[in-house]
């Protein structure tokens, strides 16, 4: 799999603007909030192939359990609710296997799975998602449960268009790549704003569904459209 890295500003004093790095390796999780509460230490599904099927699963899950999804991706993923809930999810939905063609149990990171599932709720939602993000930076952010989190939701508020454009993309796609490397900036400033004290590796899968949680929630905050 094809890392990338998002060397995200470290002092509040203006930075140069950071350049992706490409790795050859998956990059730690390093968010101990979001490590303790059982969500993601590392991101293990980097097959692009996996990552495809695992969108096409998490699509079947939403179309018969909206409510059950959407419940469990506005809880706090810090709790042990929602990692048991994430892993009932999977366990309950054998059919969805079968439809995307598994042989056997996709293993699926929890984090990964619930941006999955998140992009797959966003698209049953009405109005495009970068007006609905963009609606949902004119009010109070959503809640956010981790420092990365915080981050996602910052980008998520202040760039919609660029993060729509990449939920439009496939899962590990010569077009995700690119627009993961047009929000290199505004992932930056976030990072910033929120101080970060020491850089954050991120693989393209972890950042899609990082963004991809915290864009759920945002849109969810605001009535249909």
């Amino acid at each position: 799999m094809i890392g990338l890295a998002l060397i995200l500003a470290m002092q509040a004093a203006p930075q140069p603007q950071p350049q992706p790095n490409i790795e050859n390796t998956p990059a730690p999780w390093p968010d101990h909030e979001r490590e303790l509460g059982m969500v993601d230490a590392y991101t293990t599904d980097s097959d692009s192939m996996a990552r495809r099927t695992m969108s096409a699963f998490a699509a079947c899950v939403v179309e018969g359990s909206t409510d059950k999804a959407s419940a469990l991706l506005l809880s706090d993923f810090r709790a042990n609710s929602y990692r048991s809930g994430i892993q009932t999810m999977i366990r309950n939905n054998d059919h969805c296997a079968r439809k995307v063609g598994l042989q056997g149990r996709l293993k699926m990171a929890n984090l990964s799975f619930a941006g999955a599932l998140a992009e797959a709720l966003m698209k049953q939602r009405a109005a495009p998602l970068n007006a609905q993000l963009a609606r949902a930076a004119a009010s109070p952010a959503a809640q956010t449960y981790s420092f990365t989190d915080s981050v996602a939701m910052c980008v998520a508020r202040s760039a919609p268009d660029q993060v729509a454009a990449l939920f439009a993309t496939t899962p590990g796609s010569a077009e995700e790549t690119t627009a993961i490397n047009v929000l290199a900036t505004p992932a930056a400033l976030c990072a910033q704003a929120a101080k970060a004290r020491k850089p954050l590796s991120i693989s393209p899968a972890g950042l899609r569904a990082m963004l991809a949680t915290a864009s759920f929630r945002s849109v969810a905050s605001m009535k249909e459209v």
